[in-house]
């Protein structure tokens, strides 16, 4: 099950890829596959990707490093995508996955000192005296990634939670990274972004913390829908301009618009108050996405109106019109905070049972 050779690159990203089409397919009501085909996929998410020893359980990122020994590392996004497949696959990963070792993982990955306290690394290794230690970057995509795996693992639901991860501490790594136009950065007095926006306001509901308290992200959002008419800069050389760039989002103030950030900008409006998203344009944003960047060739969404459709703004894409309006475009529900398919989300409170 690998990748096609032009597409080797992103081998590490696999799961997620699998993510993004099941997902997109269940939003679609085009999700139709055998108990036996279920079974199958289950089964080879946790034969090639599941590491389990004595002290914790995560997903690998790639199952080439299957047989790497110490180079075989678990991934924390990998997790979190692992999760989302069994869920959708209907494999009730509570039987399987013991929840304490999964906290534990999560437990090791969080930082515990220093300016990145509260936050989480990507992995753990271990040192040459064979303690685990953190290793990569941390920033509020792995906060996120983080409590919607505590979430998952139903812990946020136990008052005995001994394997918990500081959550007061990872509440400060997230409210630390507010900027003062109200958008979230990826470290401390950065230039705030969009997708890490998202992520803090997903992770902060998470984490249940009073959102109404936003007023001011809540601004910042609303600002970041694009409307560049092509009579605005017409004298421009700038390479990459496109002439008319109208109702889709940008990521940071003064760029251009992404297919991606529709969903970003929109999920976090909602997530914050599902009232909030009558602040942008949707008309606009829908004429965006169905006729800007949805391919009409191939069918599928790209990045912006040059690019070749893809999965992962493809399924961001989706996840924004049934959002908008699920009943106008056939669409299914979407979970805005897991950013999953809502029909997946109902199963998890159903049958995933710690």
């Amino acid at each position: 099950m690998g990748l096609p050779g032009s597409a080797a690159s992103e081998d590490s990203n696999k799961l997620s890829i699998i993510y993004f089409c099941l997902h997109g397919l269940q939003l679609l009501d085009k999700f139709q596959f055998s108990d036996g085909e279920l079974e199958y996929y289950s089964k080879f998410i946790y034969d090639e990707f599941l590491i389990e020893n004595d002290d914790f359980i995560g997903f690998r990122a790639t199952n080439y490093f299957k047989q790497a020994g110490s180079y075989d590392l678990p991934n924390l996004s990998a997790t979190l995508f692992a999760l989302y497949n069994l869920l959708i696959l209907k494999s009730n990963y509570s039987k399987r996955l013991d929840q304490d070792k999964i906290m534990k993982f999560l437990q090791l990955c969080q930082i515990k000192t220093g300016e990145f306290k509260g936050g989480f690394a990507p992995t753990i290794t271990k040192n040459e005296k064979g303690e685990y230690e953190q290793y990569g970057d941390s920033d509020l995509r792995l906060c996120y990634i983080a409590l919607a795996i505590r979430h998952l693992v139903k812990y946020d639901e136990f008052e005995d939670r001994k394997h918990d991860i500081d959550s007061k501490a990872a509440l400060d790594f997230i409210l630390e990274r507010c900027n003062s136009n109200g958008g979230f950065s990826s470290q401390v007095l950065n230039e705030a972004h969009l997708g890490f926006t998202f992520c803090a306001v997903a992770s902060l509901k998470l984490l249940e913390y009073p959102l109404e308290k936003l007023e001011s992200t809540k601004h910042w959002l609303v600002q970041r829908q694009v409307d560049y008419p092509a009579v605005l800069y017409q004298d421009t050389e700038y390479e990459y301009y496109k002439p008319i760039d109208i109702g889709g989002f940008n990521g940071r103030e003064n760029k251009l618009s992404d297919t991606c950030y529709c969903w970003w900008c929109t999920g976090a409006l909602y997530i914050m108050n599902s009232d909030n998203i009558e602040f942008v344009n949707l008309s606009r944003a829908e004429e965006y996405l169905l006729y800007r960047v949805q391919n009409e060739l191939f069918g599928g969404f790209g990045k912006d109106i040059e690019s070749n459709p893809d999965p992962f703004h493809s399924y961001l894409a989706i996840a924004s019109l049934s959002l908008w309006n699920k009943e106008k475009f056939g669409l299914k529900e979407v979970h805005p905070v897991l950013v999953i398919s809502q029909e997946s989300y109902n199963y998890f409170k159903r049958e995933v049972e710690y």
